[in-house]
């Protein structure tokens, strides 16, 4: 899938994914396109805003050391030091699915009872805290690593990819893997894939989608 060429791409998208819990209905969105990030305006309705002709998400300069205009939401420091980080992220979802809540609250490192959160989010997905100081957004960075996905503590997760439709699927893998995780801490029984077999998954998947995908730009 193709990385998203205008904020519209986005704007667009919102209602869907408010409807379908991914994000909430004042919550936080991102894409890159170039220089800039173009991120959901502070406490804006989604639903809102979606249905708009014209763009009504705020643009950023994607530079480290800047100050924020009071509009843009407070999540837009996280998103900005994801991308920075990670050249090949241009979709960045702020999910606060059921599941990915509960996990986010519980603080434990999430590993994959399915091979296909190995595949498209990782090997496991960590917490840390829901910070925006210098400090908190290293962790930020440091715990999603090659990974698609990160708890915030107590706050759902910053899930991202390279296109829309990418980061949706991480979105929707998550909240699968938290509610098997969560499922197998209530009622037992459950074995993660082993961390070994975990990133061969992850390794494979990677390199047959990097040959999709340069496929689909050919």
């Amino acid at each position: 899938m193709k990385a998203p060429d205008s904020p519209m791409d986005l704007q667009k998208f919102l209602p869907q994914l408010v409807k379908e819990g991914i994000l909430a209905k004042n919550g936080c969105a991102s894409v890159k396109i170039g220089k800039s990030i173009w991120i959901t305006p502070k406490k804006a309705d989604l639903n809102t805003i979606g249905k708009k002709a014209k763009t009504a998400l705020l643009e950023i300069p994607l530079e480290e050391n800047q100050i924020f205009p009071k509009d843009i939401p407070d999540e837009a420091i996280q998103h900005l030091s994801l991308y920075l980080a990670r050249p090949e992220f241009t979709v960045i979802f702020h999910s606060t699915q059921e599941n990915v809540m509960t996990c986010s609250m519980a603080g434990e490192t999430v590993r994959p009872y399915l091979d296909d959160m190995a595949q498209i989010v990782g090997p496991n997905a960590k917490v840390v805290p829901n910070a925006s100081d210098e400090k908190g957004l290293k962790k930020i960075v440091s715990a999603i690593g090659r990974r698609n996905a990160v708890y915030l503590q107590n706050a759902g997760a910053l899930c991202a990819h390279k296109s829309l439709d990418d980061a949706h699927a991480v979105c929707m893998v998550l909240e699968k893997a938290s509610k098997a995780f969560v499922e197998s801490r209530i009622l037992g029984g459950g074995k993660p894939v082993p961390w070994l077999e975990a990133e061969a998954i992850r390794f494979v998947y990677q390199r047959k989608y990097s040959k999709q995908a340069e496929k689909n730009r050919g």
